[in-house]
């Protein structure tokens, strides 16, 4: 976890210009396979699907975008989410205050893991559709059709914007009013009539932020698993990528508990001994820690 909180400060480094004023530190327009939204105003670099579908809005094709997705895609595969990712290090943060690892029935794992290829495949249609009109110069009602979605329709709902974009400005807003706050309180009407002002789209991306800690705490790594278009797209690459996992035949014993420690739950005995590179898989390494026999290590071809 060291490393994944090192990644979370410096993907997030804008951060730290609040508590030390003097500190230079200037975001850049690079993208990483990872969940760093656009939106946030932390952030040091972006996530790669959150730029495709802003340079898609331009329209302008991504070229460094997806160059960079494929390049680390080929090399490492996935393990950008199990290592870098500042919302899997909060879901493994969740697991480990949890202090056990719930399991999904096979039959509802298996189905829900395509739920996220879905999502990308819809992403990128909206995008893509929307780039294509716009180059053909008749775009302009469809953009305007869409609102707040022509940026990007899944950077509008993403919760890793929600955290660390959102939330920190509806708390700056809060801290400013506290003041006439507390000298005249609302009452529970004026209350309940401002709730109900409150606009559907960022009633919406609380409750898919507050799902997601919910999802997270019942389910290990309940995003990467079932959800994130981001997890998707890499693990198009991961089935193919150049690092890898092999087990030794001759020291394991096939016991459980490489199964039982993936946060995935991938059937890891399952798969071929000599390199297996699963779509779900994300590097993360738990179950060569959990293997008793060492029959698990890193598999470079």
């Amino acid at each position: 976890m060291i490393v994944q909180l090192i990644a979370l400060v410096a993907v997030n480094a804008l951060f730290l210009t609040t508590i030390f004023p003097n500190l230079k530190v200037h975001p850049i327009s690079f993208g990483l396979p990872i969940l760093v939204s656009v939106n946030s105003h932390f952030s040091t670099v972006y996530s790669s699907l959150d730029l495709i579908q802003l340079e898609l809005s331009q329209p302008e094709f991504p070229w460094i975008v997806l160059g960079t997705v494929l390049l680390i895609g080929a090399v490492v595969g996935r393990a950008f989410c199990g290592w870098i990712c500042p919302i899997g290090f909060i879901q493994d943060i969740i697991t480990t205050l949890k202090g056990k690892l719930d399991f999904v029935s096979p039959r509802t794992h298996k189905s829900s893991t395509r739920l996220k290829y879905l999502l990308l495949c819809g992403t990128l249609l909206i995008s893509g559709t929307l780039a294509l009109t716009l180059a053909l110069g008749r775009g302009s009602d469809y953009k305007t059709a869409l609102g707040v979605l022509a940026s990007g329709p899944f950077i509008a709902i993403s919760p890793d914007g929600t955290l660390f974009g959102t939330i920190p400005t509806l708390i700056g807003m809060a801290s400013q009013n506290l003041a006439s706050f507390l000298t005249k309180p609302p009452t529970i009407q004026e209350a309940w009539s401002e709730l109900l002002t409150t606009p559907p789209l960022l009633a919406l991306r609380i409750l898919i932020l507050v799902g997601f800690f919910g999802a997270a705490w019942r389910v290990p790594r309940f995003w990467c698993r079932y959800i994130c278009p981001t997890g998707a797209l890499m693990a198009v690459f991961q089935k193919y990528s150049f690092t890898g996992l092999k087990r030794d035949p001759v020291k394991c014993t096939k016991c459980p508990h490489c199964e039982i420690k993936c946060p995935m739950q991938i059937n890891i005995l399952d798969l071929p001994w000599e390199k297996f590179n699963d779509p779900e898989c994300i590097m993360c390494m738990e179950c060569i820690d959990a293997c008793p026999h060492g029959s698990l290590s890193l598999k470079f071809p």
